[in-house]
């Protein structure tokens, strides 16, 4: 029996990276791979020009994130689109966080935010909400 998670994510208080207006944020969650580094699994719709986006749900099957190891650090990055469409590299990095499936249903079941970091300094650029988690078993 497989399962798959509903995992509904929304970013608050993001750093703004546009000179005009705000940030177009998408996020983009990978999972870490034998030999080292990340594997994308996951792209989220770009939200215009907002700072606190609420992405669509992301659903994702038990093969893409390492069989049944909810231990297991994901990394999640938001990046504020440039206006191309789709990720690409002029697309600025906003934040970085690293969290298990575990970490993420705790987030979801207390209300509580996570910190996304930029990644140089260790400062904040925002923070993460899960606004649902759920396991569909199949």
């Amino acid at each position: 029996m497989s399962s798959t998670i509903s995992l509904g994510l929304s970013g608050r208080d993001l750093k703004d990276k546009d000179f005009f207006g705000k940030s177009d944020p998408y996020v983009v969650i990978s999972r870490p791979n034998m030999g080292g580094g990340f594997t994308g699994i996951l792209t989220s719709e770009t939200k215009q020009n907002t700072l606190n986006p609420d992405w669509d749900d992301f659903l994702f099957k038990e093969a893409e994130w390492n069989g049944n190891d909810k231990e297991l650090n994901l990394k999640i990055e938001v990046f504020d689109d440039d206006g191309k469409k789709g990720p690409d590299g002029k697309d600025d990095l906003i934040g970085t966080a690293f969290y298990s499936l575990k970490q993420l249903e705790a987030a979801a079941l207390l209300k509580s935010l996570l910190p996304l970091s930029d990644g140089k300094k260790k400062k904040p650029s925002g923070q993460l909400m899960v606004r649902s988690y759920r396991e569909l078993k199949q």
